[in-house]
C-alpha cells in the first residue's frame, strides 16, 4: 500500500489529541505521536511543523468560531436594548447560553484541550478574550436598563463574567453529559436572572 497523505495526516491528529489529553500540551511528546500513528517524525513534521502547530490544528477552528459568534450574540442583543430597552433581554440572553453549552459539547474535545491542556500554548488566555466580551457587555446592559442609577464596579463585572464562563469549565473538565450540564446551566441562569434582576431594579 502507497503513502496515503490524508491518512497519516488524521493519524497524527488523532493521536496527537490523545497525547494532549493525557499529558497536556507541555509534557506531550511528538515522538509519542509519530509512535502510535505509526509515521516517521519526518512524515510527520512535513503535515505539522511543530508542536504549537499541531495543537492549534486541533482546536483553533472551533475556538474561533466561538469567539466571533459570542461576539455577534452580544452585538445583536446590544442593538436590541437600544431598541426596546429591557424587553425580552433575559430570553436572548439565556438563548446566548444555550447556543455556547451546545456548541462547546458539539466541539467538546477541543474545548477541553483549551481548558484543561493547553498551558504553554497561546490558547492558555483564550479565557481571558471571551471574558472581556462578557464583561463589556455586561457594562453596556447596566449602564443602559438600571433603574435605580446604582454603580456598579468595574471589578464586580469582571468577576461575574469570569464566574459565568467557569461554570462551562468545570462542566468540560468533569467531563458531565450533556443532558447534566444542561440541568446544571439552567439553575445557573436561574441564579443570574435574579441577581441581575435585583441589580438593575427591573423585573427581567
Amino acid at each position: 500500500m502507497g503513502y496515503d497523505a490524508g491518512r497519516t495526516h488524521q493519524a497524527v491528529l488523532d493521536y496527537a489529541k490523545q497525547e494532549f489529553m493525557e499529558h497536556g500540551y507541555q509534557k506531550a511528546n511528538m515522538r509519542n505521536i509519530a509512535k502510535k500513528a505509526n509515521v516517521t517524525t519526518g512524515a510527520m513534521y512535513n503535515h505539522f511543523a511543530n508542536k504549537a502547530v499541531l495543537f492549534d490544528a486541533l482546536v483553533q477552528a472551533p475556538a474561533e468560531e466561538m469567539l466571533t459568534q459570542f461576539q455577534e450574540i452580544h452585538n445583536r442583543a446590544k442593538e436590541y436594548v437600544v431598541l426596546h430597552a429591557a424587553q425580552d433581554l433575559r430570553e436572548i440572553a439565556q438563548n446566548g447560553t444555550d447556543w455556547m453549552l451546545d456548541f462547546i459539547f458539539e466541539h467538546k474535545d477541543a474545548f477541553r484541550l483549551i481548558f484543561c491542556r493547553s498551558e504553554g500554548t497561546r490558547w492558555v488566555s483564550y479565557l481571558e478574550g471571551l471574558i472581556e466580551i462578557e464583561e463589556q457587555s455586561q457594562r453596556f446592559y447596566y449602564d443602559k436598563l438600571c433603574a435605580n442609577g446604582e454603580p456598579v464596579d468595574d471589578f464586580f463585572l469582571h468577576v461575574s463574567a469570569a464566574a459565568g464562563f467557569q461554570y462551562l469549565v468545570e462542566i468540560v473538565s468533569h467531563n458531565l453529559s450533556y443532558e447534566r450540564a444542561v440541568a446544571i446551566m439552567n439553575t445557573v441562569k436561574r441564579c443570574s436572572a435574579a441577581g441581575w434582576n435585583e441589580l438593575l431594579g427591573l423585573q427581567l
